[in-house]
Order: C-alpha cells, then structure tokens, then sequence
C-alpha cells in the first residue's frame, strides 16, 4: 500500500536535520574531550570518533545539495553536482574506515593488550592516510562517470524512488534497534564473565600462586568471550539483511538500484568475515586461544599452560617484543 507523498518527505525532511546535526554535535563534543586530556595516546578513539561524526555531517550536507541539484538537471549533471556527489562517497568511504579503525582499536584494547605486534603499530600509524587514498581511488570514477549513474545515490536514499513509508520508517529503526541489542548483548558478556568465578577442576590441575590462579581466571573468562563478541554481530545484523533483500527485489523498480543493493549485501558479510579474520590473527587473541587448547589438554597441560600464563602476564612491551624478536 503506497503512502502519501507528503508524509515521505516530512519523515526524509526530519532526517535531513537530525542527520548533519547528531554528526555535528559528536564532531564539537570530541574536541571538548581532547582538550581536557595532555596525553594524545588515550584519546584515539575520541579523536576518530569525532572524525566519524564530522565526515558523517559532511556527507549527508553534499547529499543535501545533490539531491537538490538532481531535481534541477535530473538529466545533464552539471561539474558540482558531479564534484558533490563524488563528496558524498568520499566521505561515506572515509567514514566507513574509520569505524573499522575505532573497531580495531576496541578489540585490541578488549583483551587488555594494545598493538603487540610490529604489523600492528604500522597499521595504526598509517591506517588513516592509507583509508583515505583509497576512498579517494574508489569514489574518483564519479566524476567522470555517465549521467544516469551521477545522481543514482542521491535519487535513490530514503523514499525517493521507495514509496512505502511504513517500510522505511520500519527498516530505520529495526536497524537502530539491532545495533543497540549488539551493543547490550556484548556489554553484558563482558560484565557478567569478567564478574563470574570460574574454578578449576581439582586443586592439583590448578595454579597454585595466586598470582597466576588470578591470570588463568581472566584468561578462561575471555577465551569463553571471544566466542561471544564476534558472533553476537552476525546473529543480530543478518536479521536487517532480510529488509535490504525485500527492498533490493521487492520495492526497487530501478535495476540499477537494484544492483546497488545487491553489492552492499555481499560487500557486507565479506568485511565483516575480513574483520573477523583480523580480530582473529591479533596476538592477545592468538596467545589466549593457544593457553585455553594448552590447558584443556590430558598430556602435559599444566606445563603448557604454565609457559602460556607466563606470557599472558608479560607487559604490553615485553609480548611485543617477543612477539617481534
């Protein structure tokens, strides 16, 4: 059932202000935050997030300017609607590598080491000067691209060729609400593991230094959340690709668009297999899944695990160091 013209464009008209203004305002509250810290190295996470929020405003500002540049010259793009619109991708690029890098960052600093690897620390150094050159090289075609794959995107976004406000007003908030479950289910693993005892199977298998009983507790505490924390995002978010499915074959008259839908879909799963992949390969992440295997062995388990607590309990330099040397 199609809905009327006039409530899609009030709830497009909404979004079009809270958008830019949600970005904005983490954009201005990340640079008060930086401010108060002298130490640069704690405040990463603020400084890209402010970065997110910034590039987001941005974005959806040129989405803006091209969509009104569109319904002017719906066939002859003029060289801003062009240059906007490369803008728009640019920075939804840019903006999508930089969630990455906050990602990178939280599941690192989640196991409690930070970069302990060579690789790493060059990928951190260089992650924000190599993600915008390749932003760059994907969204540059756009300005020389044919004049019906221009003003795609911006003819495309939230009811424009999509009539059914029922369905986008559904989508929108069906998505808002699975990334805050995500968000929940993995705040609770983390408080309720790290809270929870976990004894050992007999006290001539355990540690006896207290020391070390503390370090095998933590460590058995995350081998259990690493299961926990990849997998609650693919549970939760495959529901949402169900409505991007429905909208890519059901609502789209366009094939165009159609296709556009498709691509995401599939780019999707992949970069959340890749980032999968590289959460997977961190140190912390090996030398946790290597201790729990050591441990739970009936052959020489408790020596195995001895040597792996052991470097469970070295400094962030001492791991890097080895983990290098």
């Amino acid at each position: 059932m199609e809905s009327p013209t006039w409530l899609v464009d009030y709830y497009s008209s909404v979004m079009d202000v809270v958008s830019p203004a949600c970005g904005l305002s983490t954009a201005v509250a990340s640079a008060v935050l930086v401010t108060m810290y002298k130490d640069t190295s704690s405040t990463v996470a603020v400084r890209v997030s402010g970065l997110l929020g910034l590039t987001d405003a941005l974005s959806h500002i040129c989405h803006l300017i091209a969509r009104e540049l569109s319904l002017k010259t719906p066939q002859t793009p003029t060289a801003s609607a062009r240059i906007f619109t490369f803008l728009i991708y640019f920075l939804q690029l840019v903006n999508i590598f930089l969630n990455n890098r906050i990602a990178l960052d939280l599941q690192i600093n989640f196991l409690g080491w930070f970069a302990c690897s060579r690789f790493l620390r060059f990928v951190q150094r260089h992650y924000m000067r190599v993600s915008v050159c390749v932003a760059l090289v994907l969204a540059l075609p756009l300005l020389f691209a044919r004049a019906q794959f221009v003003y795609l995107y911006p003819q495309w976004t939230f009811g424009s060729t999509t009539r059914n406000i029922v369905f986008v007003v559904l989508s929108f908030y069906v998505w808002v609400g699975i990334l805050l479950i995500n968000s929940a289910i993995v705040i609770v693993a983390v408080v309720v593991k790290l809270r929870k005892r976990v004894p050992s199977a007999s006290a001539e298998e355990t540690l006896a230094a207290p020391a070390m009983r503390r370090i095998e507790q933590r460590m058995r505490r995350k081998a259990r959340i690493l299961v926990l924390y990849p997998l609650s995002a693919v549970v939760f978010i495959g529901p949402s690709l169900v409505f991007y499915w429905v909208q890519a074959l059901w609502l789209e008259r366009v094939r165009a668009t159609q296709i556009v839908w498709m691509v995401t879909m599939v780019v999707g799963p992949v970069q959340a297999v890749y980032d999968f992949g590289v959460f997977v390969a961190l140190p912390p992440v090996q030398r946790v899944v290597k201790w729990n295997c050591e441990l739970h062995k009936e052959t020489e388990g408790l020596f195995g695990a001895r040597g792996e607590v052991a470097v469970a309990a070295m400094s962030n330099e001492e791991a890097w160091a080895q983990d290098v040397g």
